[in-house]
C-alpha cells in the first residue's frame, strides 16, 4: 500500500463555489420569495427543522457515496480513477459491520439530534422566517457556522486521537486505513454525537441562522466530509489528500481545511511532500 500526494489546486474549490453561487442566485430570484413564504406558512416546523436536514443528509451522502462505491469497484470510469490517492489493496472493514453502523447512526441518532437542535433554538426565541435572506446574509451565516466547525471538530478530533479515547472510541473510524466515501460516517456513536454531529450542530445552535443558510450549509458540510474521506483527488470536488493522509498516517492532518493544523503544526510531514511524492 502507497500514499500519492497532489497538491492542492484552485480548482478544488470549484464545487463550492458552484453551490454557493446557485445558492446566492436562487435566495436573491424574486420569483422564489411567494413559494417560499409559502413552505413557511404552511409545512410543520418540525418537518422543516428537522425532517428537510435529515433528508438533504442521506440524499448527499449516499448519492456520493454510491458514485465512489462504483469507482471502487470497477476502476471506471478510468478518469476518476486515476485520481486515487492509495494504490494497493484496500485495508477496510467488511461492509457487514459498516452499514449496521451507518444505520444507527443515521436514522437514529442523527433524527434526534435534530430534534434536540431545534428544541434549543425553539428555546432561544429562533423561528422560521417566511423571508429569504439576502445573498450577503446568507453568504455570512455560513461563514459563521464553517469558522464553528472548523474550530469543533479539530478540537473534538484532536481528543480523539489521545490513547484512551483512540482505544475504545476512535479506533472504530479509524478502522478505514484506506479511507473511502462510507467511512465517512462510520464512527462510534460517542464519536458520532460529539464529534461529527457537534460539528455541524454547535454553531447552529449558537449563532441561530436562517434555515436556508441551515440546509446550504447541510449540503456543503456532508459534500464536504465525504470528499475528504473518498480516497481520490478530484478535480473541482474539495481538497481530500490530507485527511486520507490522517488515515494512512494517524498522527496529524485532525483538521478539515488545513487551517488549524498549520497553525497548531500538526501537519508537518503533510507539508514536507511535493507533487507526485509517494510514501
Amino acid at each position: 500500500m502507497s500514499f500519492r500526494y497532489t497538491r492542492p489546486r484552485l480548482s478544488h474549490s470549484l464545487s463550492t463555489a458552484v453551490c454557493l453561487a446557485a445558492a446566492c442566485g436562487l435566495v436573491a430570484w424574486p420569483g422564489a420569495a411567494w413559494p417560499w413564504a409559502r413552505v413557511v406558512a404552511e409545512v410543520p416546523e418540525g418537518l422543516l427543522v428537522v425532517g428537510v436536514p435529515i433528508a438533504l443528509h442521506l440524499l448527499v451522502f449516499w448519492g456520493m457515496a454510491a458514485l465512489y462505491g462504483a469507482v471502487d469497484r470497477s476502476g471506471k470510469p478510468g478518469w476518476v480513477a486515476r485520481h486515487r490517492i492509495q494504490q494497493g489493496p484496500p485495508r477496510q472493514p467488511p461492509l457487514s459491520r459498516v452499514l449496521p453502523v451507518l444505520a444507527w447512526n443515521q436514522l437514529f441518532f442523527s433524527p434526534l439530534l435534530m430534534a434536540g437542535v431545534w428544541a434549543a433554538l425553539v428555546l432561544r426565541g429562533w423561528a422560521p422566517q417566511t423571508t429569504l435572506p439576502g445573498p450577503g446574509r446568507l453568504l455570512l451565516e455560513v461563514a459563521g457556522l464553517s469558522a464553528f466547525s472548523l474550530v469543533w471538530f479539530y478540537a473534538s478530533h484532536r481528543a480523539l486521537h489521545h490513547p484512551w479515547w483512540m482505544k475504545r472510541v476512535h479506533r472504530v473510524h479509524h478502522e478505514y486505513r484506506t479511507s473511502s466515501a462510507l467511512a465517512s460516517e462510520y464512527a462510534h456513536p460517542f464519536e458520532f454525537v460529539v464529534a461529527n454531529f457537534g460539528t455541524l450542530a454547535v454553531g447552529v445552535v449558537l449563532l441561530a441562522p436562517s434555515l436556508p443558510a441551515l440546509y446550504l450549509f447541510t449540503v456543503l458540510s456532508l459534500h464536504t466530509v465525504v470528499a475528504h474521506h473518498s480516497g481520490y483527488a478530484l478535480p473541482g470536488l474539495p481538497w481530500s489528500v490530507p485527511h486520507d493522509w490522517h488515515h494512512y498516517r494517524f498522527t496529524e492532518s485532525f483538521g478539515t481545511i488545513g487551517l488549524l493544523d498549520r497553525l497548531f503544526g500538526t501537519d508537518r510531514e503533510l507539508r514536507s511532500l511535493k507533487d507526485g511524492d509517494e510514501r
